[in-house]
């Protein structure tokens, strides 16, 4: 699972139970009012009367309303942006025959090809529409040639896989023992 999944996971639970207690604030303050009762949370006698005697022309009134704008604005294009494909286009040998192969099995992959590079204790890798970034793991103190071990070791590995369109690899090395 990716950072940007976990964190759409996270932002979606919040919004979902912030919806929630929207909801159930607005009912209990629907049915307090029906039994002539004061407000629970919500202050709306206050808030109606400060919203009658402003207009919409009025300075306060167009900030909230431009907020609440740019709050839809983000999002919306938070929701339409483009996530990662769940399937990479391989080259076909044949007219009219569309194969593909799986991101996670390509992801798989790249990370095993990196792995068994000399000195790489674990790999993972995440692909893209257009690059797979990897993350290789190792003890080693000399790191000089590991980097470019690995990115050849991941490019090889791209190019036997024949895909479509070539993934820019994004390799970087993490030593352990820095942490």
């Amino acid at each position: 699972m990716t950072a940007t999944s976990i964190t759409h996971r996270v932002l979606s639970a919040l919004l979902a139970l912030g919806l929630l207690f929207i909801a159930v604030v607005t009912v209990a303050e629907v049915v307090l009012a029906n039994l002539h009762r004061p407000p629970w949370l919500v202050p709306y006698p206050r808030w109606a009367n400060w919203l009658s005697q402003h207009s919409w022309n009025d300075s306060t009134v167009i900030a909230g309303l431009v907020v609440l704008a740019l709050v839809g604005l983000v999002l919306l294009f938070l929701a339409l942006r483009r996530g990662k494909p769940a399937t990479l286009p391989l080259t076909s040998r044949s007219e009219g025959v569309l194969v593909s192969a799986s991101r996670r099995g390509v992801e798989k992959s790249v990370a095993a090809a990196a792995e068994r590079t000399s000195g790489v204790t674990n790999a993972t890798a995440s692909a893209g529409r257009r690059s797979v970034r990897v993350e290789a793991h190792t003890t080693t103190r000399s790191q000089s040639d590991l980097q470019q071990q690995v990115t050849a070791a991941v490019h090889e590995r791209l190019d036997s896989l024949g895909l479509a369109e070539r993934l820019h690899p994004r390799v970087r090395i993490i030593n352990k023992e820095a942490r």
